[in-house]
């Protein structure tokens, strides 16, 4: 059976700030707004439309700055109440705002803590991003998920031995959609895809695991791989030059490889 590893990481999303412009100079009700909280509703009018947000969560950061995880719902032209907004239509379940996007001109109407359907999409953000934190917030049991994970990885392998491969991969997605940060379900996915034929996207998927794990060998000599198949010589020669100081121990393999696709290059037509 694979060895399976939780790598205690966070792979931070990258924050989308939502440009407002500046309307008068802030209040200083405004400008308190900078210190959003978790649960707070805010909301502000522009050009005759409203726009509101819900904070479901606020991660400060050692700059000093702050990021409101928010819920964002419909903009309408009528001014927003509380008690409209928890019938209101959602637009984007989970958006990560700089807080300093809240300086001006806009208003704090009620706090309320996120109900679990509001934290549906943060926790699936943290799912995809944050594997570690995903299961501190939820509270989800982490050998649980880690033994269902392995068990469609078993059935994924013994598809995939049997020659069902497209059922294989469906297998696969199962583990990785449970334990995004399961590298080697990954891996195996890619190398499926290859005997598909589809190198495009097992490079995707040979470049996902090497974001996890960054000194994955097999990923990181397949990734050349699929580079070379592809025609990409350029991009493949580069991976099988770096592979060289990388990867020591697989000195020769990658030299071989990288010599293959000079020797390709040398013929090519310019």
């Amino acid at each position: 059976m694979r060895r399976v590893v939780i790598a205690v990481c966070s792979v931070f999303a990258n924050l989308f700030a939502t440009s407002v412009s500046s309307a008068a100079e802030p209040t200083m009700k405004e400008a308190a707004m900078l210190n959003v909280k978790l649960g707070d509703m805010i909301v502000q009018q522009r050009e005759g439309t409203w726009t509101a947000f819900k904070v479901l969560a606020v991660d400060n950061w050692a700059d000093g700055t702050h990021t409101a995880h928010c819920m964002a719902y419909e903009p309408t032209v009528i001014e927003p109440t509380p008690e409209a907004l928890k019938g209101g239509r959602v637009r984007a379940w989970h958006v990560p705002i700089d807080a300093r996007t809240f300086r001006d001109g806009w208003q704090l109407i009620s706090n309320e803590l996120p109900s679990a359907h509001e934290l549906v999409g943060f926790h699936e953000y943290l799912r995809l991003t944050d594997f570690p934190r995903y299961l501190t917030v939820t509270g989800k049991d982490v050998d649980t998920i880690i033994g269902a994970a392995n068990e469609h990885y078993k059935r994924a392998y013994a598809l995939g031995d049997a020659g069902k491969r497209r059922e294989a991969i469906m297998e696969y997605d199962k583990a990785i959609d449970l334990f995004p940060l399961f590298y080697e379900a990954i891996d195996n996915r890619a190398f499926t895809y290859m005997e598909l034929g589809d190198l495009n996207t097992a490079l995707k998927d040979f470049e996902e695991s090497l974001r996890i794990n960054p000194i994955g060998v097999t990923a990181f000599f397949s990734r050349g791989e699929c580079l070379l198949k592809l025609g990409h010589l350029e991009r493949a020669e580069a991976v099988f030059e770096e592979g060289i100081s990388k990867f020591p121990e697989q000195r020769d393999l990658f030299t071989r490889f990288r010599e293959v696709v000079r020797s390709q290059r040398r013929v090519q037509p310019r």
